[in-house]
């Protein structure tokens, strides 16, 4: 075996037992003083779930990052509808939310392939979660695994029309940051050194 191939085998050992961190990487509290404006939406005729914020006032913080804290942060969450509910709670299909910074840019993107709704309001607390979730996005300067994200409702405000509610939320995210295995670097710079002079 050449000694490329023996460099490269052993980085790709070492990178495989990196560690992992678990960091938060954004979250925010609900920018509003009340139900009105509402950050999320509850039809219960069409069952679907409308959520977002377009105004000024939500600070996004990415304290698991080095990106910086964004002022009048938005975001969109596509239109979810349930396929099935089952006791209360309601279970979705694929999404995806986007948030962006003042200027409209997005800066952080959150996958899913499926998700629930806990509208179970009158016994406590409702979330809505996903499941095999996905990040992306500019905020994200490392390498993640085990995404997760979860918005919790509160002050919720029936809507008669529909049969559903409003409500404000806060949210979060986290997952494990990869942090590669400090041989692996050593291994890689190694590895470019012998190269360089194979080369010459």
């Amino acid at each position: 075996m050449k000694t490329g191939q023996i460099l490269a085998a052993a980085v790709m050992a070492l990178t495989a037992g990196s560690a992992a961190q678990a960091v938060t990487i954004a979250t925010f509290a609900d920018p509003t003083s009340g139900p009105v404006p509402s950050l999320f939406q509850w039809d219960a005729t069409t069952q679907t779930l409308t959520g977002g914020w377009s105004n000024p006032g939500l600070l996004l913080q990415t304290p698991g990052t080095s990106a910086i804290d964004f002022v009048d942060a938005t975001f969109q969450l596509t239109p979810m509808v349930a396929t099935s509910t089952l006791f209360g709670i309601s279970f979705f299909g694929p999404g995806a939310i986007q948030f962006f910074d003042s200027a409209a840019n997005p800066i952080f993107r959150i996958e899913f392939d499926s998700a629930l709704l806990n509208s179970s309001l009158s016994f406590g607390a409702s979330d809505f979660v996903g499941f095999n979730v996905r990040f992306s996005g500019s905020i994200l300067d490392f390498p993640t695994q085990n995404e997760a994200f979860a918005f919790s409702f509160a002050n919720p405000v029936a809507a008669p029309a529909n049969g559903g509610f409003t409500v404000t939320s806060s949210f979060t995210s986290s997952a494990d940051r990869l942090i590669p295995a400090p041989g692996a670097l050593a291994l890689m710079g190694c590895g470019g050194l012998v190269l360089a002079r194979r080369r010459r």
